[in-house]
């Protein structure tokens, strides 16, 4: 079932006033904006029940984001941008979700590769270790810009 206010929260996303909605019973409870998981991420860290059981819509959903999203506990995702694996493993999960567009895979802001955190849960099936290689793939990158 498609939460009410999906349309509004996918109309957020397509204006780019927001990255992330956060829907609980068909009511929007929360706005965000940032870069690839990052609201997402700091949603389930900081304000776990914020997902639990809610519908969110999101930018770009990949596989990454859809793990992320199982573990907190989402009951529906929207991807205005979704990839193929993403669809995968919310299938696998029986996890109900739409797409404005499905792409193969997700790619990383330079265009010319996989965006890591995709590489970083390719192989893995479990959301908990997917949560543990998505951290670590974040702490790597901010190193990395840091040392730079």
């Amino acid at each position: 079932m498609t939460p009410k206010e999906l349309p509004q929260a996918i109309d957020y996303i397509k204006s780019g006033e927001h990255t992330c909605i956060v829907m609980q019973d068909g009511v929007i409870t929360h706005k965000t904006s940032g870069i690839g998981v990052k609201p997402i991420k700091e949603l389930y860290e900081n304000q776990p029940e914020a997902l639990k059981n809610a519908q969110v819509a999101d930018k770009v959903i990949g596989k990454a984001a859809a793990m992320l999203l199982h573990l907190a506990g989402a009951a529906f995702i929207y991807g205005n941008i979704m990839s193929a694996r993403a669809v995968d493993y919310l299938e696998k999960h029986n996890i109900p979700h739409q797409y404005g567009m499905l792409v193969d895979a997700i790619i990383n802001r330079a265009g010319d590769d996989t965006c890591p955190l995709e590489k970083a849960v390719l192989n893995i099936e479990d959301k908990d270790e997917a949560y543990e290689a998505i951290k670590a793939t974040i702490a790597a990158l901010m190193a990395k810009a840091a040392s730079q």
